[in-house]
């Protein structure tokens, strides 16, 4: 093998230790490296992949405060921060399995246990650079999503590469399935399954049939890889979809659960399985899962509030009110900085108020959190969406819970005079509620003021305008004797109602109350 040719490629070193980076940075330019940046942090390597072009990352698993580099590894992978052909070899003085298969599952190029001799660097960059130099053009084609291009290229490459025939291939089927190229995918993947029985090639093969809706075939398959492999994570998650998808809710928890034993540091997993045990009623499970999920979250591009918000729920419904303080309190200080997410904590904190009896408390909460309200909601997270619309609901606020299902569903707000002309709604639909509180507890008069200024706000909601109608004749009524000016009011509100719609059965009974009174 030629000796490795260091002078063009471009490193970067990602360790929190300085003497760590300095040694890795000697080490690389005595053999010849000239171009070697570092960083000592996941935040500024994130920092320097988004703006810069770099050969071969070196990054350590432990990066101190912060993302750790399975964290690091997983965002970049997923916001496709790096191209294919880029090199990411994974170091660590930690060999636990629980680290070393969470890593796995975002495919490094390789690992390097510390202590590492210089020869050994050498050995694998020498390595992993012919493979990806021998796979250029495929991936240089691939990264512009010139997808058949790619195959082209593949398969000349791999008439002259017999070496890396096995590595080609299985980029083959992946490009195949990218492209939606069903049929040539399956022909890629049997044709690998005659040579070998490959698991990469089985489970690429239960990809193709899941997407042509061959669940019974697929699902066999993977089934297989578990009962040969344990350790192959992807096939638990791609069967755990297949059983999701046919209802089987106790099947799909049990594979998570198999996966997440062998690999516990993933978050969507985790996350996955708290959904599951939930829909399973099995609460214990479901808070394991979400704690795991919550913890792990803090430094990972995939933490949400909404794994706390759901710990937080589950603890209320079983009895478990101080862990559910502390959890709030504990995603407020995480995501501080984050609107939405302080949004959502507000919605939750009203509803579990108002599930541990505190009404007045979870009110006046909920009407913070609305005024708080500063754009689209269909914009906002679904978990939010959710959140915001359960917690109306359970407050009695049903006109409110209405109109937010409709803005929800409307993506047409957006200036600020819409949005302006939304929060007031909002506003006056809780004045309306307000009102209908006051009118069931027969303080009528108070009820009026209210239902009047709601309704002279919001002419154009029926409702709004009945209710203020309603509370008007129902005072006349329980005065008995006739009050022109409150009949005036509630003529001016009834005929506000008629040409809303005149064939409303409230606002007839209402015609009908007002011809007696009149």
């Amino acid at each position: 093998m030629a000796r490795l040719d260091l002078t063009k490629i471009r490193f970067l070193i990602i360790d929190d230790f300085a003497n760590y980076r300095s040694m890795l940075r000697s080490i690389l330019t005595s053999c010849g490296a000239q171009q070697i940046e570092d960083a000592r942090d996941a935040k500024e390597a994130l920092q320097k992949i988004t703006y810069n072009r770099f050969d071969v990352i070196l990054c350590d698993y432990n990066l101190g405060d912060g993302q750790n580099g399975q964290q690091l590894l997983e965002e970049i992978m997923y916001r496709h921060l790096i191209p294919y052909g880029t090199i990411y070899i994974m170091i660590t003085a930690e060999n636990t399995q629980s680290m070393v298969m969470a890593a796995v599952e975002y495919r490094p190029d390789g690992y390097l246990n510390k202590p590492f001799p210089k020869d050994l660097l050498l050995k694998r960059l020498n390595m992993l650079v012919e493979k990806k130099s021998i796979m250029k053009d495929i991936y240089k084609a691939y990264n512009n999503k010139e997808y058949l291009r790619a195959l082209s290229i593949a398969d000349k490459k791999m008439a002259l590469h017999s070496k890396q025939a096995l590595d080609i291939g299985k980029l083959k089927g992946e490009i195949a399935l990218t492209a939606g190229e069903l049929d040539l995918a399956l022909q890629i993947y049997d044709k690998a399954l005659t040579v070998r029985d490959f698991q990469w090639a089985k489970v690429g093969k239960a990809k193709v049939l899941i997407k042509l809706r061959e669940l019974d075939q697929a699902q066999s398959l993977l089934q297989e890889v578990i009962a040969e492999n344990k350790n192959y994570i992807e096939a638990y998650d791609l069967l755990a979809g297949i059983l999701e998808q046919q209802g089987k809710t106790k099947e799909v928890q049990s594979v998570l659960s198999s996966a997440s034993s062998i690999s516990p540091n993933t978050i969507a997993r985790q996350q996955h399985l708290a959904q599951i045990a939930i829909q399973n009623d099995d609460f214990k499970t479901a808070e394991k899962s979400l704690k795991r999920a919550v913890t792990q979250g803090k430094n990972s591009y995939f933490g949400s509030v909404n794994d706390n918000m759901n710990l937080v729920k589950l603890y209320v419904e079983n009895g478990k009110g101080k862990q559910a303080v502390q959890t709030l309190s504990l995603a407020k200080n995480i995501y501080k900085k984050d609107k939405a997410a302080m949004l959502h904590t507000q919605f939750v904190e009203s509803m579990i108020q108002n599930k541990l009896g505190n009404e007045d408390k979870a009110r006046d909460l909920f009407q913070k959190a609305i005024a708080n309200i500063h754009g689209p909601l269909a914009e906002l997270p679904s978990g939010l969406q959710k959140d915001l619309l359960t917690t109306t609901e359970d407050l009695g606020e049903t006109e409110l819970a209405e109109a937010l299902k409709d803005d929800i569903n409307n993506k047409n707000i957006q200036d600020n005079n819409s949005i302006e002309e939304m929060t007031k709604k909002y506003h006056y639909l809780l004045q309306n509620g307000k009102g209908m509180r006051l009118y069931n507890n027969s303080r009528l008069s108070e009820a009026i003021d209210v239902f009047e200024d709601a309704a002279k706000n919001l002419p154009e909601r029926i409702s709004v305008n009945m209710n203020a109608a309603q509370a008007l004749l129902f005072y006349i009524k329980t005065r008995g004797k006739n009050d022109t000016l409150l009949l005036d009011k509630a003529r001016y509100f009834l005929n506000v109602s008629q040409k809303l719609d005149n064939s409303n059965e409230k606002y007839q009974k209402l015609e009908t109350i007002y011809s007696e009174l009149s």
